[in-house]
């Protein structure tokens, strides 16, 4: 129960723009930016006003970092993102996944492409195993596929990745 509480405490939508673009030392332009491309998915309330949870915090901070420190632009990001195998994260059948516009776009990520048959209820992104994964896909993915060396299951690979960094960052907490 205490894990679950902690666990919503991070995904709860809870941070204005203002204050998440403070923490990561960057400009609202900038946050709005990330998130007009696609990087970054916002919690809107009913009239309008964006708000993240503290996951978003890192989230921003990796995609900042990728900028600056790798010399990845912002359609790399968006592009390396749109490469995350969805399927097996959220695994559909084959006939769905043939049709699937996510499948066939490599441009951009599955949160980008809305209507999709996995997020009926307004696409509901955030919460999505594919989502949160995607602001790990630089080091992380490497090491994911050198650990899982001859996995057939893509995404039991990737939830483990997801869950080897919950907890690492809950030992840092």
């Amino acid at each position: 129960m205490a894990d679950q509480r902690e666990q919503n405490e991070i995904d709860d939508p809870v941070i204005s723009i203002g204050i998440l673009a403070q923490k990561v030392g960057l400009s609202v332009s900038a946050v709005r930016k990330y998130e007009s491309a696609g990087l970054l998915v916002a919690h809107r309330t009913p009239s309008g006003r964006r708000l993240f949870s503290h996951e978003d915090i890192s989230r921003v901070s990796n995609i900042h970092r990728m900028i600056q420190d790798l010399g990845l632009n912002v359609e790399g990001i968006r592009r390396m993102q749109a490469l995350l195998p969805c399927w097996d994260l959220r695994p559909c059948s084959d006939e769905i996944r043939d049709t699937c516009p996510a499948y066939n776009d490599n441009t951009r990520p599955c949160w980008m492409v809305k209507g999709l048959h996995c997020a009926p209820q307004g696409n509901e992104c955030r919460q999505c195993v594919v989502y949160r994964f995607g602001s790990l896909c630089t080091q992380d993915i490497k090491s994911l596929l050198y650990d899982q060396n001859g996995a057939q299951d893509t995404g039991v690979a990737m939830q483990e990745l997801l869950q080897r960094r919950r907890h690492s960052k809950e030992k840092e907490s």
